[in-house]
């Protein structure tokens, strides 16, 4: 009974968001939903200008940031990211922090202010911060002996594998230490979804940035998307119901692998937006491979799609149902509890544009006395 129960709870939590995502999508289809275009006034730093220094407290960067040092000293080191309203243990311990025990590899974790939904601008800072702590341990083994490779992956769900490339384009120092980021649905481009429903609602304020050509994304991508030293693998889903259109989450560019789950696996319905990389086998395969730096070109429906789940998880036990239904109920729970906060997008602050300082000056000269 009670495993029958949790089934059943989890297919309705699971249900009840896709139904109410379902329905934002058929009203924005629907009508016609007027996206901004960036904004051609703004001036970006120059790709190579130094970083900003911390804003936050080193205490507070350093607080939810835990590593878990692996026996495989062959192996790079991996930094999991959340998205927004995720709890990054919650999100990756019952999956991939499992796994790479088990393989002896060795990982650190993250968890973004706020559970992803303050602003983002600040969140980025986290990163950094983890990327640089991360990038010292790896050099200091190196010396001592113990490791070879210094730069380290970054695995990012939703907007986990949005917000490193922020810090990537706004702090060059980090860019080299940084081998191969590997996104699972990220909302590189935003999501329709955050456009209607911050038309209808008052948003967190992560969410308004993440709403197509946002101030946040624009400089986001601004002048360059990738750096020609760092590796990029979009693992993606058809079925996303969280990120739409699905191809905003891809990165056009030189040496990056957009890969949709479906396009290998079609009959794949189940792995959605969370599913694409935190259960799903096909996703678990194509991100082994990207992190053993194994091409990612003409994988087979044999490798990819004869198992359903990746290693150590399986449907019929309680955990899986349990955990799938947390984080559906999770991401509800926060985004209602934030909804009301703010109507319109943070404005870009003046480390991550040139005009506004400018715009200052030219405001103090005249003013009247």
């Amino acid at each position: 009974m009670y495993r029958g129960g949790c089934k059943h709870a989890y297919m309705f939590s699971r249900i009840q968001l896709r139904s109410f995502f379902l329905l934002l999508y058929i009203y924005i289809s629907l009508i016609n939903v007027f996206t901004s275009a960036c904004d051609p006034s703004i001036i970006y730093p120059p790709l190579n200008r130094p970083g900003p220094p911390y804003s936050v407290p080193l205490t507070n960067l350093s607080e939810h940031f835990k590593c878990y040092p692996g026996e495989n000293h062959r192996k790079r080191w991996v930094l999991f990211l959340p998205g927004s309203t995720e709890e990054v243990k919650e999100l990756y311990s019952w999956n991939w922090m499992r796994i790479l025990n088990d393989k002896g590899w060795p990982f650190c974790t993250l968890q973004l202010p706020e559970k992803g939904l303050g602003d983002l601008q600040i969140a980025a800072e986290y990163i950094v911060y983890a990327v640089r702590k991360m990038y010292k341990k790896t050099t200091k083994e190196k010396k001592e002996g113990i490791r070879r490779k210094t730069r380290i992956n970054i695995i990012g769900h939703s907007l986990g594998g949005a917000l490193p490339r922020f810090a990537l384009r706004f702090w060059p120092d980090i860019r080299y230490m940084v081998y191969h980021l590997i996104a699972f649905g990220a909302t590189n481009h935003g999501t329709s979804m955050a456009d209607i429903a911050c038309d209808v609602f008052r948003c967190p304020v992560s969410v308004t940035q993440q709403r197509i050509n946002s101030s946040f994304l624009c400089a986001l991508n601004s002048y360059q998307e990738t750096f020609p030293s760092i590796k990029y693998t979009n693992i993606l889903s058809k079925f996303d119901e969280i990120v739409r259109p699905v191809n905003s989450s891809e990165i056009n560019e030189k040496g990056v692998a957009n890969i949709y789950i479906q396009d290998i696996c079609p009959l794949r319905i189940f792995s959605e937006h969370l599913g694409a990389g935190i259960y799903d086998y096909c996703g678990y395969f194509l991100t082994m491979n990207a992190l053993r730096s194994k091409s990612l070109k003409n994988i087979s429906s044999e490798d990819c799609c004869t198992e359903k789940l990746m290693p150590g998880i399986n449907i019929s036990t309680v955990e899986f149902f349990s955990k799938v239904s947390f984080s559906a109920k999770e991401h509800l729970k926060h985004l209602l509890m934030h909804m009301g906060e703010i109507k319109d997008e943070p404005e870009l602050k003046c480390s991550f544009r040139t005009d506004c300082i400018k715009r200052k000056r030219r405001v103090k000269r005249i003013k009247p006395r």
